[in-house]
Formats: C-alpha cells, structure tokens, sequence
C-alpha cells in the first residue's frame, strides 16, 4: 500500500496540502486500506504526549476517526457517496509512552448511512493499549 490513500486516486482531490493538515500532523503510515480492514502506525513524538510523558488520549481519538474517515471514503467515493464523522468512544487500556503505535481497524456493521468501525491500538510488545469504536454518516455527495 502507498503510503498515503490520497496518492492512489481512490478518494478526493485534497483541497490542501496533506502536510498542512492535522492528518499531515499525524504522520500516519498506511499499512492496509481496504473495504473491511484499514490499518496505520505512527511513532509516539514529544508533540503527542501529555506533560506526564504519556500518549495523549485524544490522540487515540484522532487517530481512529482519520482511519475510519478516510477507509469509508475510499469505499464510498466511486459511488458518489461522501463520509463523515459521527462519534468516537474511546476506552484506554494502558498507557503508551515510547515506540510505534500500531492500529487495526475492522468494519464492524454498515448500512446504507452508517458505518461502524473498531479499531485496537496495540505498543511495541504487542500489548492491547486501547480501543476506540467511531460512527461514520454516509450521505450522497453535495452538489
């Protein structure tokens, strides 16, 4: 998979630059994007942690509503549909405060307007860290 879903053609032309966005800001790397499966990794950063040393919890939420956001739309898309979000619940597990980030996410239920999506935060020794379920609305594409 390329790094980045925005290079493949299978969503929108970005109306900015990714690297001036808060996605940018991430610094995801894509591992998988496909219908039912998406999946990134990131490295923890200074700039993504809280005064204590951990991972900031809202960067578990970031994160999982970008995947969810941008695997709906790659599957939407070519269909004249649109995506966005419509809750993030997080539930965290134990800390991260060093290493690589990865991140599974599984489709978990979708309709004609709705989607969820699950997705497991797991650190370097594999440990399940947190799990963050996001609802996306799926609605046609504006005029």
């Amino acid at each position: 998979m390329t790094n980045s879903p925005w290079d493949g053609g299978l969503l929108p032309e970005p109306a900015l630059p990714l690297s001036s966005t808060f996605e940018g800001f991430l610094q995801l790397s894509w591992q998988t994007l496909e219908d039912q499966n998406a999946g990134v990794t990131f490295q923890i950063r200074d700039d993504l942690r809280q005064p204590l040393g951990l991972m900031h919890g809202g960067i578990y939420s970031a994160v999982a509503e970008t995947v969810a956001s941008v695997a709906t739309m790659a599957a939407v898309w070519k269909n004249g549909m649109t995506a966005s979000g419509l809750s993030n619940t997080a539930s965290f597990l134990r800390p991260i405060t060093t290493g690589t980030v990865r991140v599974t996410a599984r489709r978990r239920y979708c309709d004609e307007r709705e989607w969820l999506w699950s997705h497991e935060f797991h650190d370097d020794q594999n440990r399940l860290c947190a799990v963050v379920d996001v609802w996306m609305a799926v609605r046609p594409r504006p005029a």
